[in-house]
């Protein structure tokens, strides 16, 4: 398991790169947007202003494709507009944060630093 203190530098490591995020388009996530009723901006302020280092369920994973692309991945977990949202995003080597998954939590997490 990784521990609080690389969990708290990932999360100040995305935060001072708020400008290089950005949503993957995949279908789960526009459509969590629309039910939301939340455009991407406004979910990323959000993301921004609440994530912490205890909202932390696993990580930092490989990419498991067939042709991974560099960097770590990491799962958290978060309260948005009231909704339980199942957040996962790969920390790139170009300075990208790719927010893979931003859409309703399907089954529970686990937090292990709650």
């Amino acid at each position: 398991m990784t521990n609080p203190d690389d969990i708290k530098n990932i999360v100040k490591k995305i935060k001072e790169r708020r400008n290089e995020w950005k949503l993957s388009p995949r279908r789960k996530n526009i459509q969590t947007l629309s039910e939301l009723g939340l455009v991407e901006s406004l979910v990323f302020d959000i993301i921004y202003e609440k994530i912490s280092w205890t909202n932390y369920s696993s990580g930092p994973e490989s990419d498991n494709h067939s042709n991974p692309i560099p960097g770590d991945i990491w799962i958290f977990g978060l309260n948005i507009s009231n909704t339980n949202c199942y957040l996962k995003f790969q920390d790139r080597p170009n300075g990208i944060v790719m927010w893979i998954s931003l859409h309703k939590q399907e089954r529970p997490l686990n937090f292990p630093f709650k």
